[in-house]
């Protein structure tokens, strides 16, 4: 995979990331508009009575055909002490919460302009250093079109709250929702699963997914 097209997500899938280790090139998309109810807004995080979604409030002028770019998020519900609350119940007790929470809440909350594609860019650029790894990123000038897979020449386009890779295998990994088999493994949830559960080792994990698909 060399040329790829992603929209900005919140907290991404872990076949996102998978995505963006495996390309030599990746352009974000920066000129499409918002669409609601997808990846760019919604995570998914694996807790021990299933997978949870979380939601990203925008402010209510937000509507479909404006340029992402221009979605500004909102405080309305209080979403963003939910979500930190959410991850604090569901992987407080995983190998690498502790270490990795402080500096992702402070990015989270303080690191970004205000946007819905600020935050999501900020948080992604965060959690690429986190994890060891710098895509070669680059943004739209343009919109690239709608494409719902990928197709021979690497292009991909998502608009569902996970990413159809199809025949991309996520390995399974210590995941602290399972312990004492109350779970069955969850693939492909959010990125801060792999991270909170596997620190240091979640790149590994990321490269046996792009040997998996090589």
């Amino acid at each position: 995979m060399s040329h790829v097209v992603l929209p900005v997500a919140y907290f991404a899938p872990v076949s996102y990331y998978a995505v963006l280790y495996a390309g030599e090139e990746v352009v974000i998309e920066a000129n499409e508009h918002y669409t609601k109810q997808t990846l760019r807004t919604r995570c998914i995080i694996a807790t021990d009575q299933g997978p949870q979604t979380l939601s990203v409030n925008v402010e209510k002028g937000n509507k479909l055909k404006m340029p992402i770019r221009e979605v500004h998020l909102s405080n309305h519900g209080d979403w963003q002490r939910q979500h930190l609350y959410s991850l604090a119940t569901y992987y407080g007790n995983s190998p690498f919460y502790e270490y990795y929470i402080d500096d992702l809440r402070e990015v989270f909350l303080h690191g970004h302009d205000g946007t819905l594609f600020g935050m999501n860019e900020a948080l992604r650029q965060h959690i690429c250093r986190e994890i060891g790894f710098e895509p070669k990123i680059r943004y739209s000038e343009q919109w690239m079109g709608t494409l719902d897979c990928i197709t021979p020449n690497g292009l991909f386009r998502s608009d569902a709250p996970s990413l159809p890779l199809g025949s991309m295998k996520i390995p399974p990994y210590y995941q602290v929702a399972c312990v004492g088999g109350r779970q069955q493994f969850m693939a492909d949830v959010s990125i801060l699963d792999l991270l909170f559960n596997m620190g240091p080792e979640s790149i590994l994990i990321l490269e046996k997914i792009v040997k998996g698909t090589s």
